[in-house]
């Protein structure tokens, strides 16, 4: 399965994808609960991700775009709120609600820390998604794009870091390299998170 850069012109259609994987996510449930207007909340959200993933990382995607990987490069691997700005999410206040907004941006800003805090200033990559339409799950679309993250950080010498909030994700990526080494609980609705880390090879 071949395994390319998203073009600018194709971000629409890799948002959506993202969209409908995340769509049960817990932590972007948590964000958008209202399951109606998630629909519509979720994409845009998730193609701002991909903007910011595109002006300051990489993201790669499959053929069919069924497939999408974002990641932050090492030394860049948190992004300032006016980074944020700059790639469209000046309205995500209003998209999101005011009040959920605060909430999104407390856990978003909690994870960057934890982040920082395990990985002790190494650098590294963080894998901040990888996704896969639910239409086309066990095709080998996440290992493709999974291997090619792979490859360049290994090449670098480069660890890739990660955090999920689903616990199954765990097994998946310990199959693929990663260890765990930190398990918590968000501040607030204390939602439990798990973060990972695969050495070079």
């Amino acid at each position: 399965m071949n395994v390319a850069p998203l073009k600018r012109t194709d971000k629409k259609r890799a948002a959506l994808a993202v969209a409908n994987a995340f769509f049960d996510y817990p932590s972007l449930k948590a964000y958008f609960p209202n399951p109606v207007s998630r629909k519509w909340k979720l994409p845009w959200y998730m193609e701002h991700v991909l903007n910011s993933a595109l002006k300051y990382g990489e993201v790669l995607t499959t053929e069919d775009l069924s497939g999408v990987l974002f990641l932050l490069p090492p030394g860049h691997t948190r992004l300032t709120d006016w980074e944020y700005i700059k790639c469209g999410f000046l309205a995500a206040p209003i998209v999101v609600g005011i009040r959920r907004y605060a909430f999104v941006n407390d856990s978003e800003t909690f994870l960057a820390e934890q982040q920082e805090k395990l990985t002790q200033g190494r650098p590294h990559y963080y894998l901040w998604g990888i996704a896969v339409d639910p239409s086309r799950q066990r095709t080998g679309a996440g290992t493709a794009l999974l291997n090619t993250l792979f490859d360049k950080a290994d090449r670098e010498g480069m660890p890739v870091y990660l955090e999920t909030h689903q616990l199954a994700n765990v097994a998946y990526y310990e199959q693929r390299g990663f260890r765990l080494v930190h398990t918590g609980e968000m501040p607030g609705d204390r939602m439990p998170f798990w973060c990972m880390l695969r050495e070079a090879r």
